[in-house]
């Protein structure tokens, strides 16, 4: 007897499958890896940076990544005209900043 599946089931699987692999930042085949993580999940050192360099602002979205063995963590501060990104290595040392700032 043939297994016969639903075609909206199917459907729906394919949609699925193809929203995972869509939403994918991993790049195995350049050896790079990037994921969104939260304040919780980064080590204490990289944490007491994010606080230190926020200075009562907001923190955004926190991505982690690795590439060639090295991770760090890109961090985005405060919002709008006043966001500003900082790269932050797994030790807690600021290793690049990114102001948005616009001077008009």
């Amino acid at each position: 007897m043939p297994i016969r599946i639903h075609p909206v089931a199917l459907a729906s699987l394919v949609l699925a499958a193809g929203l995972a692999l869509a939403g994918c930042k991993e790049k195995p085949s350049e050896g790079r890896y990037q994921q969104a993580i939260g304040l919780s999940q980064v080590p204490a050192p990289v944490k007491s940076t994010i606080e230190q360099q926020a200075h009562g602002r907001s923190v955004g979205e926190i991505e982690w990544q690795s590439a060639g063995g090295t991770i760090r963590y890109a961090v985005a501060l405060g919002s709008g005209n006043q966001k500003q990104e900082r790269l932050i290595d797994e030790d807690g040392k600021v290793i690049a900043t990114n102001a948005d700032d616009d001077d008009d």
